[in-house]
């Protein structure tokens, strides 16, 4: 058997899957596997070579594809490719995506249809992995997994038996004393240039936007771009690098048993600095205060001499054990340095080859930019809700970029990027935006970027309480062009939502929308979407005198085009 997997992935989730799958089928003995970015593959290998491909995809932006496969699915769009192109390729395909969003996985589902569409012939059925399931995107993700080897097994008459044992370490690296000669500094500075479209800008306003005595801590934060060569527009996203608490760093490292000072050098590629302290390390690359994923369970079972701390680490790898692990990782949040906390044998038998291995990458985390270029084209604004909550354990979570936003002093070094967003802001329709929360933060770019235009431009904005979070009333009462509509939810007896102000709102809606208004709505993932959605559709079957069934095609072809957009999280 010659399998493939080919992953498209733009924040790495789609890649670890991948990377997983991967692993598994080492695990199984399954001969000629090989994993690539999709951008890797080619139509001709396809065609040829390749007899089975499984592809792991996730969905960016508006229905967008990941970076690393648009290449790939240019190929794939070829007119010239006949309807048998792949006759003699076997494929499945895994989606990753999150149902808040009106295209839901989208990108797997026309990969899936495009390659059979060209006579691929698919052996499993495509798989919707959905980061709003109550267990978690993985368990979508592992159980898919699962049913395709006992596919695969049955169709190739091979048995497929599943023998665990520990792969080679991801990196292969030394750890030795300081070296006089090289300062903290030198390394640091290594370090901070490790991707080239990386830009390192200063703290220069740390703004709070609601009121001290509000139990949410709303901080505006202002970024120094001066002279950056950035550019920007509303909508787009900027990607920020943190970093652990020193008082994190230090468990860490006693847990780990590494001395702070000592000298990591890598002996293999690897993405990071060629060497760096153990301090850089734990403080700007691992992310000692993630959420153990399964990979780090399955390595650290082969470690502990102690029998039933080696038996719960197993469980914990098994299918079976999903809801254990649940319980015990997910549910409260427990991170990785308090899974080494509560397991004496494996943190004293831990093998520190496997250091990469069992803690990920610390990845940037995306800000809606919530300031216009046009109107400050030497600083930019984010808005940053600072995350902190209680589970059943006793230490309070805490978000870490958002916590280290806060704390950052005005002039410390950001590491930082910025991309393309998914929302597209036409400058001839209206724009109707549904932004509660920090869901407006892009819009407040785009009002900025039209205040001197005669564009209509239309806020529905939502929190709890009128005086303790309406984030930006001076700006907005002051423009001409905007209107915007409140919706406080604790300042009357019943609760008031943007969704509820809508409807209210119908008329205006309805007749913006023959004017071919674009709908936008930026938030919170969780109910919002669904609640903004199935009010919209109340107003077109109102004041469009639409059924049912018809105001539903009538949004679907909205969003086919680009009338619709959301960008939730």
């Amino acid at each position: 058997m010659n399998l493939v997997i080919g992953y498209g992935s733009q924040t790495g989730n789609a890649q670890e899957v991948a990377e997983y799958f991967y692993r598994e089928c080492l695990f199984r003995d399954i001969p000629s596997v090989s994993i690539m970015s999709m951008d890797e593959l080619s139509i001709l290998e396809l065609q040829s070579s390749i007899k089975i491909v499984v592809f792991v995809c996730s969905t960016t932006g508006d229905g967008e594809e990941p970076k690393n496969m648009q290449k790939f699915w240019k190929s794939l769009l070829k007119k010239s490719l006949s309807s048998d192109a792949f006759s003699g390729l076997s494929y499945a395909v895994l989606g990753l995506g999150d149902s808040s969003y009106a295209k839901f996985n989208y990108v797997a589902k026309r990969l899936f249809r495009r390659l059979q569409n060209l006579g691929g012939r698919p052996v499993h059925k495509l798989g919707l992995s959905d980061e709003q399931h109550p267990e978690g995107a993985d368990y979508l993700s592992f159980t898919w997994i699962e049913e395709l080897f006992k596919v695969l097994s049955s169709q190739f008459n091979v048995p497929f038996t599943r023998r665990f044992r520990v792969l080679p370490p991801k990196y292969t690296f030394t750890i030795s004393s300081a070296n006089v000669t090289s300062t903290e500094t030198d390394i640091q500075d290594t370090a901070l240039t490790n991707k080239d479209h990386n830009t390192q800008c200063c703290i220069v306003g740390n703004k709070r936007l609601t009121s001290t005595d509000h139990f949410q801590d709303v901080r505006l934060i202002t970024l120094d771009v001066t002279d950056k060569k950035l550019s920007y527009k509303p909508g787009d996203v900027v990607w920020i690098y943190p970093e652990n608490r020193p008082e994190d760093v230090d468990d860490a490292a006693r847990l780990l048993n590494l001395d702070l000072d000592s000298i990591l050098t890598f002996t293999s590629p690897s993405s990071l600095p060629t060497s760096l302290t153990i301090r850089r390390l734990l403080t700007s690359y691992l992310d000692i205060s993630a959420v153990p994923a399964r990979r780090f369970f399955e390595i650290c079972a082969t470690f502990p001499t102690d029998e039933m701390e080696r038996e719960k680490f197993e469980e914990f790898t098994s299918l079976s054990g999903q809801d254990e692990l649940f319980s015990y990782v997910n549910r409260p949040r427990r991170n990785t340095l308090e899974v080494l906390q509560d397991f004496t044998s494996v943190r004293n038998h831990l093998d520190i080859r496997y250091l990469f291995d069992i803690i990920p990458l610390i990845r940037p985390r995306g800000f809606s930019i919530a300031s216009a270029q046009s109107f400050s084209p030497d600083t930019l604004d984010i808005c940053v809700a600072i995350v902190r909550y209680k589970t059943n354990l006793k230490k309070e979570r805490l978000g870490l970029c958002s916590n280290w936003l806060s704390k950052l002093p005005l002039l410390s070094p950001v590491k930082m990027y910025v991309e393309t967003g998914s929302f597209v802001f036409p400058k001839d329709r209206p724009i109707i935006m549904v932004g509660p929360g920090t869901g407006c933060a892009p819009f407040r770019a785009l009002i900025q970027d039209r205040i001197h235009m005669q564009q209509k431009l239309v806020l529905f904005f939502g929190s709890r309480n009128e005086n303790a979070d309406y984030f930006f009333r001076d700006e907005w009462t002051r423009q001409e062009n905007l209107q915007v509509f409140t919706a406080f939810s604790r300042d009357q007896s019943h609760k008031v939502y943007v969704q509820h102000r809508i409807v209210e709102q119908g008329s205006l809606i309805w007749s913006l929308m023959m004017e071919g208004a674009v709908f936008c709505v930026a938030g919170n993932s969780k109910n919002m979407p669904f609640q903004v959605m199935d009010a919209l559709l109340k107003v077109f079957e109102t004041h469009g005198e639409l059924s049912a069934s018809e105001a539903k095609s009538y949004l679907d072809q909205l969003v086919k085009c680009g009338l619709y957009q959301t960008e939730t999280w």
